[in-house]
């Protein structure tokens, strides 16, 4: 076998970035500082034949871009069923390239622009009002993931989709089993597996019952597209479906309960924002790049090529690793600090290239909104409990975060309206 050049020696041999435990503690942002600085794309070595890794953001960046050099149709992430990509690609947005990705990307992008979500607003404020008046009305800590960020997605897509409202908590559930990575062996392989399956015939049966009676959905829309003279397939309408629950309902969660953590811990950054809302934007942008929610996205060279210092082979597998890439101080100023002010701000929380994330103003417009919701109701944040990190190597962010809310002071209408006193 040919010697790959430069070897990623940060951390050690120990190191092993496939490992989805090892992501669970902070050790991995320590050893990427180191790989910036010696090898920003260097060949790791792993029990399944290798794969270059990649932590710095303009060779990251630049990966994206070159599609027809690197390709996503055999794989986009580290540990995924080889049967499973070969079934899927080229007919579902996240493996597949050139014609067959700009296809089903048209079918797609007509619900995601800003304009076709600006609806959802006022309907997500008002969930997350309720939610939250109800939180804070207990008085008690709580699981934010659980009981606030995890539901957020799901409000927004799954009402997109023409999910029934009472399916929304068992389709969750379905898609938190399914890219559950806590538990190794095969069969933890097999519930996974199991929940993948339920999710697709889940749709399936969907689908079936938008073809008999359209609605005014993301389902019923896919059912009747076409697309450069092509109607969509069943299975592409399905696996696509599959692939907007996971990027849709498992990321911003992640975003939103990793921001809500840094307010606790730089209570300072939240009383600013709070004060300047002129902000909310920047903040958001700041909020993708500080938690970094996809850990990772891999590609396959198609050809022998050239990235950074790398003399990349045709069939080397190459891998950007995201937060990686969004603390790289070349490019941004005191990467480490969670600044709401910062700007520019070029992360990498959406991917690039064509393959930039089609749900990326759905999950800016979530995330908007939740920060003005906070803003109205919340004084101040505290850990009270467990800070549980997830335990992914593709999915950056926490299991379980426990949270004590500090109410704001309640206006003169909300407190006559808790205590019973007429106006």
């Amino acid at each position: 076998m040919l010697t790959r050049t430069p070897l990623f020696t940060a951390g050690g041999a120990d190191f092993d970035p496939a490992d989805p435990h090892l992501f669970t503690t902070d050790r991995p942002h320590q050893v990427w500082r180191q790989a910036r600085r010696r090898h920003p794309v260097a060949w790791q070595e792993s029990a399944d034949g290798g794969f270059w890794s990649v932590t710095g953001h303009r060779p990251g960046s630049e990966l994206l871009r070159r599609p027809a050099e690197f390709t996503s149709t055999l794989g986009m992430r580290l540990g995924s069923s080889p049967q499973a990509v070969r079934a899927a690609a080229g007919r579902m947005l996240v493996v597949a390239d050139g014609p067959a990705h700009r296809r089903l990307r048209t079918a797609h992008s007509a619900w995601f622009t800003p304009r076709a979500l600006a609806g959802l607003r006022a309907e997500l404020l008002r969930r997350l009002d309720a939610r939250l008046a109800e939180l804070l009305d207990r008085g008690t800590p709580f699981d934010v993931v659980g009981e606030l960020t995890a539901p957020l997605p799901a409000w927004a897509l799954l009402g997109m989709m023409g999910v029934p409202a009472a399916d929304w908590d068992h389709l969750v559930g379905l898609t938190l089993r399914a890219f559950d990575d806590d538990e190794r062996g095969p069969e933890a392989a097999a519930a996974r597996t199991e929940a993948h399956t339920e999710v697709f015939l889940y749709f399936a049966d969907l689908l079936d019952r938008r073809r008999a009676e359209p609605g005014d959905d993301m389902v019923s829309a896919l059912a009747q597209a076409v697309v450069d003279g092509q109607p969509l397939t069943d299975e592409e309408i399905v696996l696509n479906c599959d692939g907007l629950m996971n990027g849709g309902l498992e990321t911003t969660p992640h975003a939103a309960s990793g921001a809500m953590l840094a307010f606790a811990r730089h209570p300072e950054v939240w009383r600013r924002l709070r004060q300047d809302p002129e902000l909310t934007d920047r903040a958001v942008e700041e909020i993708l790049r500080y938690t970094s929610p996809p850990m990772h996205a891999m590609r396959t060279a198609t050809v022998d090529a050239t990235l950074g210092d790398a003399s990349i082979r045709a069939g080397d597998r190459v891998v950007v690793w995201f937060p990686a890439c969004n603390a790289d101080d070349t490019v941004f100023t005191d990467p480490e600090r969670f600044l709401v002010d910062r700007w520019p701000n070029p992360h990498l929380g959406f991917g690039g290239g064509p393959h930039y994330c089609i749900g990326a103003a759905l999950a800016r417009l979530e995330l908007r909104c939740l920060l003005e919701t906070l803003a109205r109701r919340v004084e101040a944040f505290e850990v009270a409990g467990a800070v549980v990190r997830q335990a992914s190597n593709f999915l950056n962010g926490l299991r379980r975060l426990d949270l004590a809310l500090t109410p704001t002071a309640p206006t003169l209408t909300e407190a006559r309206r808790r205590s019973g006193t007429p106006r």
